[in-house]
């Protein structure tokens, strides 16, 4: 078998067997539905795929797990052909006066469905003239469809997820309402043009809503000894942060760090760290995880490992150039958490140095929180895929002083 097809059957089995919200199906012939659906979403097959997802849903009526599943997957197939913008439209400017007297739309999303979907996306500094607090929600992650990840939904933003401007929001027993005042098609496409060329620090995305589990009501996160890990779900980690990877060696080689220390305090596997020791080879890379089997796997990705809590970094105080904290999300950890384990880390940076925040999923924090942490600079929130394709999550905060 050739590299390419090992690693594909791997891929595969991670994404049939993972056990995160949008698992694989129980059921062994709906799970041979489901994975001649997505081969066919992967060949640009919609009509196809949608078929077979048809065809699973009929089989599924006994099966109260799998049919709910398939259901929410079939209704996120719909939205993403309803939100996609053709090719052949042109961007347009927005006339915002014009926006505000069209009629207000509404979002609905239960709190136990995919409420971390909705997010905020805040355009110039708030109280400034200008300030726009435009809504959106995920549609399906370009890398679901192309069979990399098991998830639907992912880091980047694009055009087609702005719904509209902000209006209102109300937070029930039954879930969440959004009311917006809803954009047009090609005005999506100018008002994401001039986000990608415009300054990085003035844009913000704002992941409001956790999602929370219907027993407990209680946020969705990890166990408490991280996650057992194998060789499957090592590659379909690794696929999950193929553009954030790409654009953290962009980052770096902007900042002229000649031997930097980079500490990543949940590595996971090392598929991260070891990526940037290869595009900067005088660089030291420290890993800690608290799976011993990620620190395990990391041994021979990383110059250093440790296995233990990010409550309790391993390393010296104020000794890494570049702290990568990609943990502070949602369905890792909960959003109390987040904040004290940001504090935690916070004294592992350097004077100088970087901290930079980020995730496969939304980023349980925002610009409110590292605002109010004082002794750092919040230099920008977001980054620019590589491929012009859209904006994700990147909060780079950078030490002026120490306490």
């Amino acid at each position: 078998m050739a590299a390419d097809d090992n690693t594909q059957g791997l891929l595969t089995e991670a994404i049939v067997s993972y056990d995160g919200i949008f698992k694989g199906m129980y059921d062994d012939n709906l799970k041979k539905l489901f994975i001649e659906s997505r081969k066919m979403f992967a060949e640009g097959k919609w009509k196809e795929a949608k078929s077979i997802l048809s065809q699973a849903l009929n089989e599924a009526k006994e099966n109260a797990a799998d049919k709910k599943a398939l259901q929410l997957i079939f209704s996120e197939v719909e939205r993403c052909e309803a939100c996609k913008i053709d090719s052949a439209t042109q961007p347009s400017d927005v006339n915002w006066t014009d926006v505000v007297k069209r009629p207000l739309s509404r979002l609905k999303e239960s709190s136990f469905g995919l409420p971390q979907s909705i997010f905020f996306l805040n355009v110039g500094k708030a109280g400034n003239p200008g300030f726009k607090r435009l809504v959106g929600r995920k549609t399906l992650s370009d890398m679901w469809l192309a069979y990399k990840i098991p998830e639907i939904h992912c880091s980047m933003v694009t055009a087609e997820m702005i719904l509209g401007i902000f209006y209102e929001e109300r937070v029930t027993d039954c879930g969440i309402d959004i009311f917006y005042y809803p954009i047009e098609k090609n005005e999506k496409l100018k008002i994401m043009a001039d986000i990608m060329k415009g300054e990085l620090s003035n844009i913000e995305i704002v992941d409001p809503f956790p999602l929370l589990r219907p027993t407990t009501r209680k946020e969705l996160c990890s166990p408490p000894e991280g996650w057992i890990v194998d060789d499957a779900y090592d590659v379909m980690l690794s696929c999950g942060e193929d553009r954030i990877r790409d654009y953290t060696k962009k980052f770096l080689t902007t900042k002229n760090l000649t031997t930097p220390r980079l500490y990543d305090p949940a590595c996971s596997t090392g598929v991260f760290l070891s990526t940037l020791k290869k595009a900067f080879p005088n660089s030291h890379t420290i890993g800690q995880d608290l799976s011993q089997q990620m620190a395990d796997f990391s041994r021979e990705r990383v110059d250093e490992v440790y296995c233990g809590n990010a409550m309790f970094p391993k390393i010296e105080l104020y000794s890494a150039d570049v702290v990568f904290v990609r943990f502070l999300n949602s369905e890792v950890v909960t959003s109390t958490e987040a904040e004290e384990l940001l504090q935690a880390l916070l004294p592992t940076v350097k004077v100088g140095g970087y901290m930079v925040i980020f995730g496969h999923t939304p980023v349980l924090l925002s610009s409110a929180n590292f605002l109010m942490i004082g002794d750092f600079n919040l230099e920008q929130c977001v980054a620019v895929d590589v491929n012009k394709n859209g904006i994700f999550q990147y909060y780079v905060l950078r030490r002026t002083l120490v306490k």
